[in-house]
């Protein structure tokens, strides 16, 4: 290319110089003005004392080599521009594509992994079988990372889930009752089995024979202390050398959460939901778990929506659309689309997009997860997921037919293709974000006390963890 390029140069100089002599007087003398003379007589002078050879070059020449040189390299961008661009967008596409190989393989390996994992444990006698209990009020994607980390030591992982009648004994009423709470951990895609009415504070006896009942072999909890009446909770499972910890899952909790929705109402200034919780593609990726990909035979069933406060019901809608194919994928809107359909019950969504897709992620009835989904599902949307079932997900307006009906246009698509389907009532209606937040406001002024009391841990903890210093 450096060779044509240059040979490119020297023709177009000779074919210059050749027609140059053929310009008209006006514009010779133009270049050979006396002005243009005395730059040239000095430009001599410069390369003389800089010790240059002679014959130094003449102002033609030089007006030459420029016009040559641009001409040149108009006519390679014109020539080979656009077999560069071409090439670029290949390679990009090439890059895209090989991107997809390697995240599926990975999600073969990791798939292979535990199927080694679990066939040791076959040959060992028995799987390892790993216990955890909690409150998992208001459950969101931190108590989802909390059972992947858990079930990491071993092959089954049992859920204890607190009675709302201890929980309410210790430190008050939870907001969600007992079936919500166990729906959504019965949900977790990490969660094997699930124990109902567990004491939200277990005693030695009690845990003993809850290990013994169910064959557990470990129990984890998190590397916070657990201390009731200056007693740690674990110490019996602890000095049977049965206890594992996890580490913390840092940016999210319950406390932040029910704080974000304490400010959620139409009386306070506009807010975007934040989070501290890092989210990066390597996350993503491990909440992803035994997820696979769908088959060519698949029935491939389109729900969206916002997914805000991820609960019982939007589980019960997924799992009702799940009976309608092989293979879910859940639309999640982006922050600013939320906002807009939500603008007159207030500052939703509590959660951002990615927090929102993590949460949806967990649930063991999905397949994918479409982020930042478009509003309108039009026939680009259902070709290019290979779409067979549409199904109406939870809706942003209440009591406004006419916006209803605009909400509805989006399905048109669908229901001219003849795969849209509405799902029984019970399975879906008005976003169910809505309930919960009202829930949190009935009780505003006992959770904002709770809240105050909590948060000073929380900050007490990030403050020795990672050495810093408040000022007061």
């Amino acid at each position: 290319i450096v060779l044509a390029f240059a040979g490119l140069v020297l023709s177009i100089y000779v074919t210059n110089r050749m027609l140059f002599q053929n310009l008209n007087a006006k514009f010779y003398n133009a270049v050979m003005s006396d002005w243009m003379m005395k730059n040239e007589n000095e430009m001599h002078k410069q390369l003389f004392i800089l010790g240059f050879p002679e014959p130094f070059p003449d102002m033609r020449d030089i007006l030459l080599v420029f016009l040559g040189s641009t001409t040149a390299l108009v006519l390679y961008y014109i020539v080979l521009g656009r077999r560069h661009r071409r090439k670029r967008k290949e390679i990009t596409l090439a890059l895209t594509e090989a991107r997809e190989v390697v995240e599926r393989l990975q999600n073969e390996l990791r798939e292979v992994e535990r199927l080694e994992k679990e066939e040791e444990s076959e040959e060992g006698g028995k799987k390892i079988r790993i216990f955890m209990d909690g409150a998992f009020d208001l459950m969101h994607y931190g108590h989802v990372n909390a059972f992947r980390l858990g079930r990491s030591w071993g092959q089954q992982l049992i859920v204890g889930v607190n009675s709302s009648e201890t929980i309410t004994q210790c430190k008050g009423p939870p907001v969600m009752t007992d079936e919500e709470r166990v729906t959504m951990v019965s949900a977790c895609r990490f969660v094997d089995e699930v124990i109902e009415g567990v004491p939200y504070v277990m005693t030695d006896k009690y845990l003993a024979q809850l290990m013994e009942k169910h064959e557990i072999d470990y129990v984890v909890h998190g590397d916070d202390p657990v201390i009731v009446d200056g007693k740690d909770v674990y110490a019996h499972v602890k000095k049977m050398g049965k206890y594992r910890s996890i580490a913390r899952t840092e940016g999210v909790s319950t406390t932040d959460i029910v704080g974000r929705m304490l400010l959620c109402n139409s009386h306070t200034l506009a807010r975007a939901p934040s989070s501290r919780f890092m989210k990066t593609s390597s996350i993503l990726t491990k909440f992803r778990g035994n997820m696979g990909f769908p088959k060519d035979s698949d029935k491939i069933v389109y729900i969206d929506g916002d997914w805000d406060m991820f609960n019982m019901d939007h589980v019960k809608l997924i799992r009702e659309a799940k009976r309608l194919g092989d293979f879910v994928i859940c639309g999640v809107h982006s922050d600013d689309l939320v906002a807009s359909k939500s603008k007159d019950r207030g500052n939703f969504p509590i959660m951002d997009l990615h927090e929102r897709a993590l949460s949806v992620i967990g649930c063991k009835f999905v397949g994918d997860v479409l982020l930042d989904a478009p509003w309108e599902i039009d026939l680009d949307v259902i070709k290019s997921l290979n779409i067979s079932v549409v199904v109406r997900g939870t809706s942003y307006i209440d009591n406004d037919d006419k916006r209803k009906e605009e909400e509805n246009d989006r399905y048109s698509v669908a229901k001219d293709l003849g795969i849209f389907r509405v799902l029984d009532e019970k399975f879906g209606g008005f976003s169910p974000v809505y309930d919960v937040v009202e829930r949190i406001h009935i009780n505003r002024e006992r959770f904002q006390k709770k809240i105050a009391k909590k948060k000073a841990k929380e900050d007490a903890y990030y403050d020795e963890k990672y050495g810093r210093v408040r000022k007061k």
